[in-house]
């Protein structure tokens, strides 16, 4: 009987800190700090954390739970990118949101683990997960623009004068741009943070 009920004292805790994360990742990927033409935001930060504490499946979770607020957006934003895309192809556009974080989060919780088989070194290990969560997810990006929308990138009259490099020019200098590095400086120096003072949490309630 015991035993049980620390499984579900377990599982309620769980639950708990993952709805947490989640509300936390809601906030997180509306807000943005402008700094000139830079975006700040810690929008990845709640999906390594998870990645890192929980397992890919639960990082993947919380990233598609970013995946769908950042959807939300797009089909109701009113920013010529945003109406450029999803008049091109709604549905590529919405699961383009999706795929993206919540592949970033799968995969930083993947690297994660086979991190901890080889290094002895937790915070070497949550600096590789923090790594691989941006660099996925600008990718998956990056690549969806590349080979979806592409053609009609450079179609669009408005579009098309954003840059005179072409379409690699402006899929990753104007729509990437500084904002891809400055995720990735932020994930490499607060979740290696975050995740120290949870896993310490973590090791004194099993204490």
């Amino acid at each position: 009987m015991s035993s049980v009920k620390k499984d579900t004292r377990k599982k309620v805790s769980l639950m708990v800190q993952l709805a947490l994360l989640a509300a936390l990742e809601v906030v997180l990927t509306l807000v943005y700090i402008p700094i000139g033409t830079i975006n700040l935001n810690f929008g990845l930060v709640p999906i390594v954390v998870a990645a890192v504490l929980f397992g890919p499946g639960y990082g993947a979770l919380i990233g598609g739970v970013s995946g769908v607020v950042t959807m939300i957006q797009v089909l109701t934003g009113q920013s010529y990118f945003y109406v450029f895309l999803v008049s091109q192809n709604p549905v590529a556009a919405s699961l383009l949101c999706v795929v993206k974080t919540a592949a970033a989060g799968f995969l930083a919780g993947l690297v994660f683990i086979l991190f901890e088989k080889f290094s002895k070194f937790r915070v070497v290990n949550v600096l590789a997960a923090s790594v691989v969560c941006p660099v996925v997810n600008t990718g998956i990006f990056a690549l969806g623009m590349l080979t979806i929308f592409g053609k009609a990138l450079m179609a669009d009259e408005e579009i098309g004068t954003w840059t005179t490099g072409g379409l690699i020019a402006l899929v990753f200098v104007v729509l990437i741009g500084m904002n891809f590095f400055v995720e990735l400086a932020l994930n490499i120096v607060v979740c290696p943070a975050i995740s120290k003072a949870l896993f310490a949490v973590k090791r004194a309630r099993r204490g």
